[in-house]
């Protein structure tokens, strides 16, 4: 066979099995095998989708500083994908909660600079938006904070997503303690997408505005019995109001008594809020039998742990 075909097909080999290994350390990646998935990615560090996934191993294992580094990496092979710019965002703005204030100030532009970009390669890319909104309600002034530069991405959003674009909004006015505006843009999302019934609800229990949390999530639950998460919430709901005792109880017996599902909390959390709900009704033992199991199913549960205490 001639020299040049076989170099050809030494090639096209080759770049067959980098696909090939990099198909399988995305898919190691998806299952959260990051250990398993890393080997796969190091193999081959040359190539900018290896880079990628290794900063965002990095980023999950929360080692930030070095996430940074494998994004900036990546955008050195190419600067024109703008999800590296918003990961290497990321890192750098979680890598900025772990230091003084001083190099927080030399960090702002960095994260501010990288989002602008993501959003300037490609002016769809929500998360990008997302990144900017975190920036710019989250830093202070002087760094480059503004609350009218937040409510107008949000509102660049909702162009592109309307619900999105409410959820977005009601982000900011509740940084901003706009709460009133906040409201108005949870129940606006709510009226579009039922399933954001548990954004409003929460919103009311963070507000403590606990009928409006009760009557929410009991709607959110009727809407759809399979989504346990509304049934946790009525009674992490009483558990935290100390009203609508009953309901609460009976809520999370249920809730016990379903398969745990991905994504919902823990039935050791469950047990521990049966336990506040008892103590909130005075029955003591109950309390503390429940706090117990609670700790037999997580040690590290430290409500059940203080529920004890004050008990005992």
């Amino acid at each position: 066979m001639n020299k040049k075909w076989l170099i050809l097909l030494s090639f096209l080999f080759s770049g067959t099995l980098i696909a090939l290994s990099q198909s399988k350390g995305v898919d190691l990646y998806e299952k959260g095998e990051l250990d398993k998935a890393k080997e796969y990615f190091s193999g081959n560090s040359s190539n900018e989708t290896s880079i990628y996934y290794l900063g965002r191993i990095a980023f999950d294992k929360e080692d930030f500083r070095k996430a940074a580094d494998y994004f900036e990496e990546a955008i050195e092979m190419n600067d024109r994908e703008s999800d590296y710019y918003i990961w290497l965002g990321n890192s750098i703005g979680s890598y900025a909660n772990e230091v003084n204030i001083f190099r927080k100030g030399v960090l702002a532009p960095k994260i501010k600079t990288a989002y602008e970009k993501a959003v300037e390669l490609d002016p769809t890319n929500i998360d990008g938006h997302w990144g900017l909104i975190e920036f710019y309600t989250q830093a202070p002034g002087f760094l480059g904070g503004s609350w009218e530069k937040a409510e107008e991405t949000a509102n660049n959003i909702k162009e592109l997503d309307v619900l999105e674009g409410h959820n977005a909004l009601a982000t900011v006015y509740s940084r901003q303690e706009e709460y009133d505006k906040a409201e108005k843009e949870f129940i606006a999302a709510a009226a579009l997408d039922k399933t954001r019934l548990l954004n409003l609800g929460f919103y009311y229990q963070g507000r403590e505005q606990f009928k409006k949390a009760f009557e929410t999530f009991q709607t959110a639950y009727k809407n759809d019995p399979e989504d346990l998460r509304a049934l946790y919430q009525i009674g992490r709901t009483s558990a935290l109001s100390g009203t609508e005792l009953d309901t609460g109880r009976k809520s999370l017996e249920k809730y016990l008594e379903m398969e745990w599902q991905e994504g919902t909390p823990s039935h050791a959390g469950a047990l521990m809020r049966l336990g506040m709900i008892y103590e909130k009704q005075g029955d003591k033992p109950s309390a503390i039998a429940h706090y117990e199991r609670s700790l037999e199913k997580d040690p590290e549960m430290e409500q059940a742990k203080k529920g004890l205490d004050r008990l005992r």
